[in-house]
């Protein structure tokens, strides 16, 4: 009987010729790999930009067939350039059986009455993408809630007696605040499975004052874009996931693009979808750092994940984006040429249960620079990422703060000197 990684490594060598034959995009981004090669080290990671800008509606050179059914899912990207993500049927379907038997391993039972707080509108896909996860683990009970109206939500879990809540941390976070004396003595809470965002200690300890042995756990992580990444197990530490060994294929690599292998040292996360071949994912940068916890070979490797990439910043439940803080600066610039912004970065931080963004401005003379002139840049951002705003209106984040600073003040890499345009201090 083959075990997981051996079936994983010849699912590989299927998916990789597949794709040469049958994706343009593919076939011309890997015309220097030898024909045949079925080493992932053989073949460049994507280049992101690469991938969306030939991944487009019409005309698309990334699908290996024509779309004849399935389902398309709004992602990520830029203000100006939303991504579309599209599966065939059977591949959502497998999507959502990896993910909902990972939930089944992290502890989901049968019977347990599960309120399903994600979004729903904009950023649909978490919620239906979670409710089929649920019904595909064959576990539990699901009251597709959505988070957006905390009251509807509150009074859903006194009728229905929930005793099971899954949804961002901000939003339950809120919901909490809601809560009456005769809510806390009567309402039941096993557990709040957290994704979309990290979760962090107080967060969790202001769970547990109300909610004495409620289990905090993440519900595991994924991307539209690229599938299923990790699932948690029971019991295990924040920000701790597995493998799925039977779909996926995730490296790590270092500052050089040379991968991991050793357990305890930080690289970013690069995954392989064993499962989709309509829109293939080979080796695509899944915007997050981790950590290997276990050897080398280990089933259902565990890793840590470490915050996000130089891509953008994780504030809350929405990912500020590096493009959309460098074509605000630029605007803001070119209207006035005094605020002669040399470079920028952005510091993530978490206090008072929320989290915190400050955008660092690199300028000749910090002193020079007024609070005024520090609204305006928080304008400029709010307006360029209006989520960051909706989600301040609802404090559920900080407001952005801006600090003027000298160029030498920016934190660097200290092996190469490199800037680091996101700095995740939550995690340390």
């Amino acid at each position: 009987m083959p075990s997981t990684l051996t079936h994983a490594s010849h699912t590989l060598a299927d998916l990789l010729p597949f794709v040469r034959a049958h994706s343009p995009f593919y076939r011309d981004f890997w015309s220097q790999v030898p024909a045949g090669s079925a080493s992932l080290s053989d073949y460049p990671v994507l280049d992101s930009q690469r991938f969306w800008a030939a991944n487009t509606l019409e005309h698309n050179q990334v699908f290996t067939a024509p779309v004849t059914e399935g389902i398309t899912y709004k992602s990520g990207g830029t203000t100006g350039q939303p991504k579309y993500s599209v599966f065939t049927n059977s591949e959502w379907r497998a999507f959502t059986h990896a993910f909902g038997q990972g939930m089944r391993r992290a502890g989901l039972q049968p019977g347990q009455r599960i309120g399903n707080l994600f979004y729903a509108g904009k950023l649909y896909a978490s919620f239906l993408f979670i409710g089929r996860s649920i019904e595909m683990a064959d576990a539990g009970i699901c009251y597709p809630l959505a988070g957006d109206d905390l009251e509807e939500i509150l009074a859903a879990w006194r009728q229905f007696n929930l005793n099971v809540l899954a949804g961002v941390p901000t939003t339950f976070m809120k919901l909490l605040e809601l809560l009456s004396p005769a809510d806390r003595a009567s309402l039941k809470l096993d557990a709040f499975l957290y994704g979309g965002e990290p979760m962090f200690a107080d967060q969790i300890a202001a769970v547990q004052a109300i909610f004495p042995g409620c289990q905090v756990r993440s519900i595991g992580v994924a991307g539209v874009d690229y599938g299923e990444l990790g699932w948690a197990s029971p019991g295990g530490e924040p920000g701790v996931h597995h493998c799925f060994d039977e779909s996926t294929v995730m490296e790590l690599l270092d500052d050089n693009g040379q991968g991991i292998a050793a357990p305890g040292q930080a690289g970013r996360i690069v995954l392989t979808n064993l499962q989709r071949r309509l829109m293939p994912i080979v080796r695509y940068p899944a915007g997050d750092q981790g950590e290997w916890l276990d050897p080398p070979g280990t089933p259902a490797r565990r890793f840590r994940l470490l915050g996000r990439t130089e891509e953008g910043a994780r504030v809350g439940p929405m990912t500020l984006y590096v493009d959309d803080v460098r074509q605000a600066l630029q605007a803001l610039a070119a209207a006035d040429p005094g605020l002669a912004i040399k470079d920028f970065q952005l510091i993530i931080t978490h206090h008072d249960q929320r989290d915190a963004c400050c955008l660092r401005l690199a300028v000749a003379h910090p002193e020079a620079h007024s609070a005024a002139a520090s609204q305006r840049v928080a304008e400029k951002i709010y307006a360029a990422r209006p989520m960051f705003a909706d989600l301040l209106a609802q404090s559920l984040v900080h407001p952005l703060a801006v600090e003027w600073i000298t160029l030498q003040a920016l934190h660097t890499n200290p092996r190469t000197g490199k800037l680091l345009r996101v700095v995740d201090k939550r995690h340390g």
